[in-house]
């Protein structure tokens, strides 16, 4: 459920749902008086584990799930993903935790829209939040600028998968131009101009992409495509360079 409009001014009227997966007790309740304070926002529940709240959120439908989830961990990481792909339409944001970096890259690894650290201020995971639900990927963001990290992310979804040889590439050649904007962090109407087609154009080889490599954001198209060796990371060049072109 994307909500629309960036609110600036908290609003009773349509609070933004959450749901807190929180395993330490103590800093759960702290998280859910943070949330609470804000008449915007109205925490559904609030549970200890992923795996407890995929019943919760299958039945809910919250606009953000928050998750304090230990990547290392196997089991947290597979319960996580299994949790986002259960709930598509609800915005995941990622409350890390130890090596930032290892937890930015655990939270694109199983779909989350935006992570945050333990350690950061109130109002920041407040508008957080606020972002998330908005429908804006924040995480993409992040990585834009982080040729390093988006490496990692590939590196952790081969080895998950064991997959290692690559498959036809089902995209269109203008696909993989909105592509290679997206892995430069372009928005969709920097996109619109660079290729000269419209916003509405943009959003329609968005879809397609997205269902042709079933993935639920642009974060998660941009690490596919390039684990399968069709865009290279790290590459600011001239357009086309960063894509490899097997169609076979």
């Amino acid at each position: 459920m994307v909500r629309r409009g960036k609110p600036t001014i908290p609003s009773a009227v349509d609070p933004i749902r959450v749901v807190v997966i929180e395993p330490r007790a103590i800093l759960g309740v702290g998280v859910r008086e943070i949330l609470e304070r804000e008449t915007d926002i109205e925490v559904l529940a609030q549970v200890s584990t992923a795996a407890e709240a995929i019943p919760v959120v299958d039945r809910t439908s919250p606009d953000v799930v928050l998750v304090d989830a230990d990547f290392p961990q196997r089991d947290a990481t597979e319960a996580t993903r299994q949790l986002h792909q259960g709930a598509p339409g609800s915005a995941m944001v990622i409350m890390g935790r130890g090596d930032d970096d290892a937890s930015i890259v655990g939270a694109a690894g199983v779909g989350a829209v935006a992570h945050v650290a333990e350690t950061a201020e109130p109002a920041e995971l407040v508008a957080t939040i606020r972002r998330a639900a908005d429908g804006q990927d924040l995480l993409r963001e992040e990585l834009s600028g982080r040729p390093d990290l988006l490496e990692r992310i590939v590196d952790a979804m081969r080895h998950s998968t064991g997959v290692d040889s690559l498959p036809a590439n089902p995209l269109s050649p203008r696909e993989l131009d909105v592509l290679v904007h997206l892995a430069r962090g372009s928005r969709n109407r920097e996109i619109a101009e660079a290729l000269s087609i419209s916003e509405h154009t943009v959003k329609n080889h968005l879809s397609s992409i997205f269902h042709k490599l079933g993935v639920p954001n642009r974060t998660r198209a941009v690490t596919y495509a390039t684990r399968h060796g069709w865009l290279a990371l790290g590459v600011d060049s001239a357009e086309g360079e960063e894509v490899g072109a097997s169609t076979a």
